[in-house]
């Protein structure tokens, strides 16, 4: 089952994993070298088994396989919007929004032709640098005090990967089960089980980064992440009457997120490009609207997703902002429950500020008012003026296949979400504009722009069987 995580109880999952679990896979029986890492990470949702119940630990990885489990591992959902990409990257295939999005934030540079090479196995090297770049780790320099780290046979000092190996093995993402000896073969292709280790080890190194962040905010440092905005509007790391319209609650942080009531205003600085959460209650059903926008002068952009959160700390709904120039937008109509707002930036240590209060949308902003979508019937629409998205739902009582169809891909998003009550045993999830044998249950469609905000873009949506 597909899910997005929120890393805050993602890495929770990974501190308390206990051996104490039966064995899942056949392929990986109890005792296994990567037992622990495997089954953490299948029950946190950032790996899944195959079809036929076994999950093939000595297949090598492909790079865009790689990608896309580190995005579900941090809890990053890719940008739609993103519009840079690999050339041999193909529209509408399940790892398109992943490469395009790692390729857009300068995560991933691909080869010097320009092409990504999605289906090409991922070495040990690659995926050291795809899970440092991803996790926004701070690269470690090779000096002549810390060279013996990466004394092996088969590793020059001068490669190009040499940093990201030494930051590696200084931060704990190695070494991995069974990993010794004085090679380290850093063309080996990675293999599924390899891979989980890796990831498992990094989450982690994050955890314990997030905590170190967390106590920069609660020591007040000049560089703390996040504050309530003052009248003066400048950063103020005490929140006590503060003038704020959340009700000047002090700030609760929990692994770097910052909870408070809902609405809020907030000023607040990012720390290197580590994203900053705020946590609020939604008691019932209403309109919500967020502005985050860069403060002026300040370089790049931000990106904002919005979560509901669960008791398992994984989202089935999930708002991805729309992004125009230094700011993100987001008109939401939310179900009651508990909201995760994740703000990052594209630029280091920029300044920022975020407003989310209610507003009225167009009575179609959100799952909770989305509109029946039926079989073999063309839907025509228009995503107005100031307006972000539409949505669609539908659901299923037995597998099918079929193609959720929209007009202009390439002037309209389009995500389709599976809900809790759909198993998707598989690895790629359904895409617009492919066809895809749909498990029973129940699915939303969300149709967004790409256009600027103040223009009307109009589509075409059906779901063809």
């Amino acid at each position: 089952m597909r899910k997005v995580a929120v890393f805050s109880a993602l890495a929770l999952l990974v501190t308390t994993v206990s051996p104490a679990y039966a064995s899942i896979f056949p392929d990986v029986p109890d005792g296994h070298l990567f037992q622990e890492s495997i089954e953490a990470l299948v029950r946190a949702g950032v790996i899944d088994g195959n079809p036929d119940g076994t999950f093939q630990p000595d297949v090598t990885v492909n790079r865009a396989a790689m990608l896309k489990m580190l995005y579900r591992a941090r809890g990053r959902v890719p940008d739609p919007l993103s519009k840079k990409c690999a050339s041999d990257v193909i529209a509408g295939s399940w790892y398109e929004p992943f490469v395009c999005d790692a390729w857009f934030r300068g995560d991933v540079n691909g080869y010097s032709d320009g092409t990504f090479r999605p289906a090409d196995p991922v070495n040990r090297v690659e995926s050291l640098k795809m899970i440092t770049t991803v996790f926004d780790l701070p690269l470690d320099q090779v000096t002549n005090d810390n060279r013996e780290v990466v004394n092996f046979v088969d590793v020059s000092l001068s490669a190009w990967y040499t940093q990201y190996l030494l930051t590696a093995y200084n931060k704990g993402v190695l070494p991995i089960p069974g990993q010794h000896g004085g090679h380290f073969y850093p063309d080996k292709d990675l293999t599924r089980a390899e891979a989980a280790a890796m990831i498992f080890n990094t989450l982690n190194v994050d955890l314990t980064l997030q905590r170190q962040n967390t106590g920069r905010v609660a020591s007040s440092e000049p560089a703390a992440v996040a504050s309530s905005s003052t009248p003066s509007g400048q950063v103020n790391d005490n929140d006590e009457g503060s003038g704020d319209t959340g009700g000047g609650d002090d700030p609760e942080v929990e692994f770097g997120v910052l909870g408070t009531s809902f609405p809020f205003s907030r000023d607040g600085k990012f720390v290197e490009k580590q994203s900053i959460s705020y946590k609020f209650e939604i008691p019932s059903r209403q309109t919500v609207s967020v502005v985050a926008s860069l403060q002026g002068g300040q370089p790049g952009g931000l990106t904002c997703r919005l979560y509901l959160l669960s008791e398992s700390g994984f989202s089935d709904e999930y708002f991805l902002g729309y992004e125009e120039g230094s700011s993100c937008y987001l008109i939401s109509t939310l179900n009651p429950g508990t909201y995760q707002l994740q703000l990052a930036p594209t630029s280091k240590n920029t300044t920022f500020t975020v407003n989310a209060e209610s507003a009225t949308g167009d009575g179609n902003d959100g799952f909770a008012n989305a509109r029946s979508l039926t079989v073999n019937e063309e839907h025509d629409d228009v995503i107005g003026s100031g307006d972000f998205e539409d949505w669609f739902t539908f659901s299923l009582q037995s597998e099918q296949r079929m193609t959720v169809t929209l007009g202009n891909p390439t002037e309209i998003r389009c995500i389709v979400y599976a809900m809790a009550d759909v198993d998707l045993a598989s690895f790629s999830g359904p895409q617009c504009n492919q066809s895809y044998l749909y498990p029973p249950g129940t699915y939303y469609i969300s149709i967004g722009r790409k256009a600027p905000k103040i223009a009307q873009q109009s589509y075409t949506v059906e779901l063809d069987k």
